[in-house]
């Protein structure tokens, strides 16, 4: 913690100097006291108060005028000269180039002596220090004392702005406001708000590995962002504001991080203890929905009770989805910051994950029970009667856009039941869960899929145990395959595209960037080797039928 000249020229031995520059010295800090002599050279740092006889300057304007520009040019907090011996009087030419650089110039007596000067500056400075440290020291204890008496972050951020006599406020990591002192304003929120986005574009929710601050302006004035972290993971946010204009030197820079990252840590131990009790939420929950989804228990009243303890509410219509997030595997893989196993990586960004699916919830007014269960989310989520698939999109649409946001790399696959409405867990689960598992494999990853689009699909499935079916497909279909796999021409999947496009030769010629001609070859020759017409309706119904009988055949 540094000194200013202000509080340097406010000592009694200094009480009759005079000050020849309207400078703010409140402003400049002194970070050492120093005596020097001409030549200047590369004697004197920045932010040193130097003191000087002028001995061997004299009266010489010219050496007096270079002797001054050479300290100022050092970046020097301030010079005191003493008038007696060697200089009778000070320039007005050494005071104009003073004014000029907004440099302070300070004219003392003779008989005050330099050491005095430095011993007690010196004093002042680490009386100073002591007092920083002591106040990180027991700011510090008291946070601790604040965790032991459980009381709220809100506490924390009070005590905090009022130790340093700045707007403080904490969110989560998802920028949530957890707890904000009376300095804080509007437009700071506001700004913080937009740095975070930022930061979230550039690097997603996962934390740096040395975190440091982060600056960003609002108004006239500057605050910094600094990440909370424990357990490897982050946490939230610590912002400090009412910087003015001009972020602090690299000094101050360190002194703050040696103060706010003693908060920060106290911080953490609160965020910490919360994640303790809602992890044990977590799992009571889990386990709930999960044994809902399963159908293990009847809906009565001791089930009431326990949805109402864990604050669900059990008599509402819900509808089921089901999602399996896609990629995290390759996520974790490029985070070269990461440092811990994927298990215990997979867990947080998990429990994240069901978070963002609550918050989701909240902002659409709906109840929701979520779990986590064989790498898929289950979602039961309150819908209206004449809305139910309505809103169920409008709430994955809603929460892809989020995941997407902060997890840029990952998609999600989901399987939305037909059934909905009171007690309906398992039927809707199961739905779910099947058009899931139908739609993964017709429509590919990140698709979104209802069980009832599902009808052919579910029927073609139940048909590929009939023995008598799959001889004749696979009559109908072995010389189309086997010339398929002779020629590396996929005639099976020129058909499907073929019939998905409605016979629209053009439009599948597009689909499959063949040339028009190419693709009349082929479909010649999948009737040449089938012995079926694609103009006529009950060859190309059985052909259509014998190819989905193949592929899941296939898939089997």
């Amino acid at each position: 913690m540094n000194l200013t000249m202000d509080e340097v020229t406010s000592l009694p031995l200094l009480k009759k100097a005079i000050i020849h520059t309207s400078v703010d010295l409140s402003a400049q800090n002194v970070e050492w006291v120093s005596v020097i002599e001409a030549p200047v050279e590369q004697f004197v740092r920045p932010d040193e108060f130097v003191l000087t006889t002028g001995v061997g300057l004299g009266d010489n304007e010219a050496l007096l005028s270079t002797f001054i520009q050479d300290i100022i040019n050092a970046k020097a907090a301030g010079l005191a000269i003493a008038k007696g011996k060697f200089i009778k009087e000070i320039p007005k030419a050494m005071i104009k180039k003073a004014k000029a650089e907004n440099f302070i110039l300070l004219e003392i007596d003779w008989d005050v002596r330099f050491s005095d000067i430095i011993q007690q500056s010196l004093k002042m400075l680490d009386q100073k220090k002591r007092a920083h440290y002591n106040q990180i020291e027991s700011m510090q204890q008291t946070l601790l004392d604040f965790i032991l008496k459980g009381k709220k972050i809100q506490d924390v951020c009070d005590h905090v702005s009022n130790t340093i006599s700045a707007p403080v406020f904490i969110t989560d990591n998802r920028g949530s406001l957890r707890g904000e002192c009376v300095r804080v304003t509007p437009t700071m929120k506001q700004y913080f708000s937009q740095a975070l986005h930022n930061r979230l574009i550039e690097t997603g929710i996962i934390s740096q590995q040395h975190p440091s601050l982060e600056w960003f302006q609002y108004g006239a004035e500057h605050a910094f962002m600094l990440e909370i972290e424990s357990k490897d993971q982050l946490q939230g946010y610590l912002v400090v504001g009412g910087f003015g204009p001009k972020p602090f030197s690299e000094k101050e820079h360190k002194e703050w991080i040696r103060l706010v990252k003693h908060v920060t840590t106290a911080i953490a131990l609160f965020f910490l203890h919360e994640q303790a009790i809602k992890e044990t939420e977590w799992l009571l929950r889990d386990d709930f929905v999960w044994e809902i989804a399963k159908g293990g228990t009847h809906v009565n009243e001791t089930l009431q009770s326990r949805a109402k303890s864990l604050g669900y509410r059990l008599n509402l219509p819900y509808v089921a989805l089901v999602a399996t997030p896609e990629y995290l595997k390759l996520m974790y893989d490029q985070k070269k910051e990461v440092d811990i196993s994927y298990d215990h990586w997979l867990h947080q960004q998990i429990r994240q994950m069901e978070e963002e699916a609550e918050q989701i919830a909240k902002k659409h007014t709906l109840k929701a029970m979520i779990t986590y269960q064989n790498e898929e989310f289950i979602i039961f989520l309150e819908v209206l009667h004449d809305q139910a698939t309505e809103t169920a999109f409008r709430y994955i649409q809603a929460l892809d856009e989020r995941l997407i946001f902060l997890y840029p790399s990952i998609r999600l696959s989901w399987g939305i039941s037909k059934q909905y409405g009171y007690h309906l867990f398992y039927e809707s689960y199961h739905e779910a869960k099947k058009a899931l598992a139908i739609g993964k494999k017709r429509n590919g990853k990140g698709s979104k899929n209802l069980f009832a689009d599902t009808k052919i699909d579910r029927m073609i499935e139940a048909m590929v145990g009939v023995e008598e079916l799959t001889e004749l497909t696979r009559h109908l279909l072995d010389s189309l395959i086997h010339y398929s796999k002779e020629r590396q021409i996929d005639l099976l999947h020129t058909f499907m595209t073929y019939h998905a496009n409605k016979g629209n030769v053009s439009q599948t010629a597009r689909t499959l960037n063949l040339h028009r001609q190419s693709l009349l070859y082929r479909l010649r020759k999948i009737e040449a080797l089938t012995g079926c017409s694609l103009d006529n309706a009950d060859d190309l119904f059985l052909l259509d039928l014998s190819t989905r009988l193949w592929t899941s055949l296939e898939e089997n």
